[in-house]
């Protein structure tokens, strides 16, 4: 398993988490349960974890990538979208620049929603009258770092999926009936 591999795998539980912390503490907050804002708030806590492995596994990717394609590495037969992506090394570089930028406008969001809910998560154990409002925060908070984590996704969906890019245009192929 090389770097790229590696940040394949986990970069989707961040934003995962996200999604799932806004609706698990949403509903918390709309149902009053103090058991329910916890499990919203962890989530919260556990998508800013996983932020911080697919950041530091971000750079080793960029590496293993610009590498590839520096040398074309991949072998011949790997699907069209990866052949695109090793024979437009500049665009390549471009995008990848363009998503370690959104990544880094990301993480001071998570490492702030992190220490938020942490304190959340305080104040519900110890019963405090702030839990509720804190809850409220971390809730809003999620919102605006789930609209970062999608530019990031989506930056990132970019380098090896030239078709969610918006200037993609199919090729234009004919396909013969095979009877």
């Amino acid at each position: 398993m090389n770097a790229a591999h590696s940040h394949l795998i986990i970069n989707h539980f961040p934003i995962i988490g996200l999604i799932l912390g806004i609706i698990v503490l949403l509903i918390g907050i709309l149902a009053k349960s103090s058991v329910t804002r916890r499990v919203g708030l962890l989530l919260f806590v556990i998508a800013g974890i996983t932020a911080q492995i697919s950041d530091a596994t971000g750079e080793g990717a960029e590496h293993f990538v610009e590498e590839a394609v520096e040398q074309r590495t991949i072998s011949q037969d790997c699907p069209d979208a990866i052949q695109q992506t090793l024979e437009n090394s500049e665009e390549t570089e471009t995008l990848i620049h363009i998503h370690e930028e959104h990544a880094e406008e990301l993480m001071p969001i998570m490492w702030g929603i992190m220490a938020l809910s942490i304190i959340a998560l305080f104040l519900e154990f110890k019963k405090k009258s702030m839990a509720m409002p804190a809850s409220i925060i971390v809730l809003i908070v999620g919102v605006i770092a789930a609209y970062f984590a999608k530019e990031v996704g989506n930056s990132g969906g970019e380098i090896s999926h030239p078709e969610i890019r918006k200037d993609f245009k199919l090729k234009e192929t004919t396909y013969q009936d095979e009877d």
